[in-house]
């Protein structure tokens, strides 16, 4: 009766690592045949655009559609890049399109534009080592960047690093 009982103990301790293990796998696939898109950044503030380990930016993609949906209700954006110019086209949630992103997956913020500026600005983070901080701080000051960012097939947009425009 013991050595069953341990062996109910041992799966039961062993499934949860064996669920951490098939979730790790499912999204490494995931992340393995995500489209590498390179979407240009604007800081977020430039007074301070590192804020702990994160670099905070707002996407400089160009925008089309209706990007006020964003604000008011749940919308989609649906990414193209012509002739190396990213766009991302706003539309209703249930919208389908060729690569969605999802907002909320992604962990993007959705803002209300200052003046003179697009009604909607899309932020976003990534974080970075500290060893190499002030070398990106120093960039970001200097000129343009892109972020490389995966669009995985669900709609999830993963920023991987930022590099010079």
């Amino acid at each position: 009766m013991t050595g069953r009982r341990n062996w109910a103990i041992l799966a039961a301790l062993a499934l949860p690592l064996a669920w951490l293990a098939a979730s790790a796998a499912v999204q490494e696939r995931a992340l393995g045949s995500a489209r590498e898109w390179r979407i240009p950044i604007e800081g977020y503030d430039p007074r301070d655009p590192l804020r702990g380990q994160y670099v905070r930016f707002a996407y400089g993609w160009a925008l089309a559609g209706a990007p006020g949906l964003c604000l008011r209700e749940g919308c989609r954006l649906c990414l193209s890049d012509e002739g190396g110019t990213v766009t991302a086209t706003a539309r209703p949630a249930a919208h389908s399109c060729r690569f969605p992103v999802d907002l909320a997956a992604s962990s993007i913020g959705v803002q209300p534009g200052f003046r003179g500026e697009a009604p909607v600005r899309f932020t976003s983070r990534i974080f970075v080592s500290e060893a190499t901080a002030p070398a990106l701080e120093a960039q970001l000051r200097e000129g343009p960047m892109v972020v490389v960012a995966a669009l995985t097939p669900d709609g999830r947009l993963v920023n991987r690093r930022i590099e010079p425009l």
